[in-house]
């Protein structure tokens, strides 16, 4: 493999990853010809089409799902390669990956900012590939090694990844401004009332959203909050948000939480890495900022109450 072929493998799992040549322009830093001509050039030395590119979009053929998967595999090697020369030169070098789940930013008890700026307090040359996905999909790009850890709500937990807690979160139950319950007074709302009404649920947290509402008229499913809260705001569903998520809205008046069911619960955010290999030394000191970070939040809270 030559400097030339490993651009080749890095601008094609780019405009893979961005969804096309378009979002990976600022990402590459090269205009569309330029990275048109990277893929064309890559198809010529490898033999095959890799991708679909025209009016009808982007997408990857057959062949260019395997390649980007090879590619996106070897990527990833050479960086913990780099990063296990750097800890032999006691520097801190390579890409950290990290994977979460969406809307952790308004979670007040899970300061992952705050870690990343102790991260980079220190002298290092780190790139970091912070990723969002959906748990399951945090648990499957953990597995396959194209994140070193995860961060997020894991149902279904693997025997191959170690679990540790970070923080709890709690749900409430909601309805939008054009919901016909907005405006009923407290009295008149049961969990009965309720029943009769379209319920939006997460995927990956169904039983939990569902386990206290039965016989539902109808429900919708989405696989992230961000759905979840515009159904909820569209006035045709209710459901469950996380608390800290769902205060703008509350605090507007374009939700309303209903309380006095009590319906919330609590769910766990733990940080989930593969069981083997042990963690490079960057994930060890990054995983290490996080419970820094999370004990200062902690500190900070008790002065202040």
């Amino acid at each position: 493999m030559s400097a030339y072929s490993m651009k080749h493998m890095q601008t094609f799992c780019t405009v893979v990853e961005y969804g096309g040549f378009v979002g990976a322009q600022s990402a590459l830093g090269m205009s569309q010809p330029a990275i048109s001509t990277h893929i064309r050039d890559f198809e010529i030395r490898l033999g095959f089409q890799l991708c679909h590119r025209g009016r009808s979009g982007f997408s990857l053929t057959e062949k260019g799902e395997v390649v980007y998967r090879k590619c996106r595999e070897m990527l990833n090697s050479i960086s913990d390669f780099e990063a296990d020369l750097g800890e032999l030169r006691n520097t801190l070098t390579g890409t950290l990956r990290v994977g979460l789940v969406d809307n952790v930013i308004t979670n007040r008890d899970l300061p992952i900012s705050d870690a990343i700026h102790r991260f980079y307090s220190r002298k290092n040359d780190v790139s970091i590939r912070l990723l969002v996905l959906a748990p399951e999909d945090l648990e499957r790009e953990l597995l396959t090694g194209n994140i070193h850890l995860a961060i997020g709500l894991f149902q279904n937990r693997s025997n191959s990844v170690t679990y540790r807690h970070l923080c709890s979160e709690r749900h409430g139950f909601y309805c939008g401004r054009r919901h016909p319950l907005f405006d009923r007074p407290e009295s008149e709302i049961s969990v009965e009332l309720i029943r009769q009404y379209p319920i939006s649920s997460r995927t990956y947290l169904q039983h939990a959203d569902l386990q206290n509402i039965k016989k539902s008229r109808s429900v919708a499913f989405v696989s992230n909050m961000e759905a979840q809260a515009l159904l909820i705001q569209s006035g045709s569903f209710l459901g469950f948000l996380p608390t800290h998520y769902a205060y703008q809205w509350v605090e507007s008046g374009e939700m309303r939480a209903f309380e006095h069911l009590n319906l919330s619960w609590q769910s766990e955010f733990s940080l989930a890495m593969r069981a083997s290999p042990a963690p490079q030394n960057i994930v060890q000191v990054f995983v290490g900022d996080i419970e820094a970070a999370l004990e200062a939040r902690s500190q900070a809270r008790e002065r202040a109450d």
